[in-house]
């Protein structure tokens, strides 16, 4: 019986480890993505270390884009993407920053080699793979779908002129 229940369980975890995702989903993971930045911001802060990096901005964008590729995606829609990302996060770095010079704070941030960057990467490959498979799926991003990301990406730092840039980028991806 107990078998029985497992193989069940199993067979019905796997198909939706599979299913479409919906831009909801989508929004959250790149929503999770962001939510990372003002921890870089600190860490860097805390470091001495400049918001921007050009070099480590481009081993992101190659690294992403092969990713993207993997998955099916066009390279090339998706370094626009990235590209689109990445000064998003650097926009909430430095309006962080900014708030640190006449606020202090006591957080401690995570690390950004042992905690930040591991998850900033795992987070890329997933929003790779659940943009192929929505737009496998023949997923369309819509003028509806942008009140929902306009909602879902929820860092104060993120202004609706950053957030609608994001989306214009998103709604540029294609398939390969």
């Amino acid at each position: 019986m107990l078998k029985g229940f497992t193989l069940i369980a199993v067979t019905l975890l796997s198909f939706s480890a599979f299913a479409t995702p919906t831009p909801s989903e989508l929004f959250s993971t790149l929503n999770q993505r962001l939510s990372y930045m003002e921890d870089v911001a600190l860490y860097k802060a805390n470091n001495n270390k400049p918001i921007e990096d050009i070099e480590r901005e481009k081993v992101v964008i190659d690294k992403a884009s092969k990713s993207a590729a993997k998955v099916g995606l066009d390279k090339q829609s998706v370094v626009g993407f990235f590209q689109t990302q990445i000064s998003a996060a650097k926009a909430i770095q430095y309006r962080y920053r900014a708030d640190l010079l006449s606020q202090t704070t006591s957080k401690t941030p995570r690390d950004l080699k042992t905690v930040i960057r591991p998850a900033l990467i795992k987070l890329g490959k997933e929003i790779n793979t659940k943009l192929a498979l929505y737009l496998n799926e023949g997923g369309k991003f819509t003028a509806q779908d942008w009140e929902t990301f306009k909602v879902t990406l929820d860092s104060r730092y993120l202004t609706d002129t950053d957030k609608q840039a994001l989306f214009n980028a998103l709604s540029k991806i294609r398939l390969k």
